[in-house]
């Protein structure tokens, strides 16, 4: 019965706050979409939305985030919560590249679509490499930081899994440094394919930045794969700490 209540408390909670901030972010966005104002918008709902889930978040790392400087921000993929844990927790004017389906949504694709989101259609190649060149174009004019989850789909276990290039090329052609981010436990906060909410704990780890200058395009793979290690060696030095705590 517990459960069913908090269920709707979320729900409640979720539509609520999204209309409210869905107004707000679309009359602003009507003059100024890269506003600083949507960001702490969105840093707010998504600190409703974590309370109101039952989330507790560890976060560590804050330390390697520099004040006045914009990044690449690449993390693993769990969960539709990743999001709210992001946006909660790194201090960055952050922009995304989502999916064209939500754009559909009612309310909310009108928000993101104001607060000028990029659109990405994942079955269209040629669309795709013309959003990162507006991405790249974002991060140069408005001082912007890009989030993007390069698995390009949730993980539905939390391995983690292949990463696409995208965002890393961004990064060698804009020459700003990438923030690995390991998200571990939202996945089970609110699985993939699932609407029920199970309170609990997620750990955010913030890795030190990664400088793209040795890199180009056509070394971009090894850059992938240095990130790509940084994030899985956070994800499994964690899950071995709760385990031999777990075993005293």
């Amino acid at each position: 019965m517990l459960g069913f209540l908090h269920q709707i408390l979320f729900v409640t909670v979720l539509v609520v706050s999204t209309v409210v901030g869905a107004i707000f972010v679309i009359l602003i966005g009507m003059f100024n979409p890269y506003a600083s104002i949507i960001s702490k918008i969105a840093r707010a709902w998504s600190r409703l939305l974590l309370i109101a889930a039952g989330v507790r978040v560890t976060v560590k790392g804050r330390e390697h985030i520099r004040p006045g400087q914009n990044y690449v921000v690449v993390g693993n993929h769990q969960s539709h919560m990743d999001i709210p844990v992001v946006f909660s927790y790194i201090p960055l004017h952050l922009t995304v590249v989502a999916k064209k389906e939500l754009f559909r949504v009612p309310v909310f694709g009108w928000a993101i679509r104001a607060a000028g989101i990029l659109r990405l259609d994942r079955q269209d190649r040629s669309q795709a490499i013309k959003v990162l060149n507006q991405g790249e174009q974002l991060l140069k004019e408005k001082h912007l930081s890009l989030l993007a989850f390069p698995e390009g789909t949730r993980s539905p276990d939390g391995t983690i899994r292949a990463f696409k290039k995208g965002p890393f090329v961004v990064a060698i052609k804009t020459g700003l440094p990438i923030l690995p981010l390991t998200i571990i436990g939202t996945n089970r906060v609110l699985p993939k394919k699932s609407l029920w909410i199970r309170p609990g704990r997620v750990t955010l780890i913030i890795h030190p930045p990664v400088d793209p200058s040795g890199y180009t395009f056509d070394t971009r793979d090894q850059l992938v794969e240095v990130v790509r290690n940084i994030i899985i060696k956070g994800y499994e030095a964690h899950h071995a700490v709760v385990s031999e705590s777990h075993r005293g």
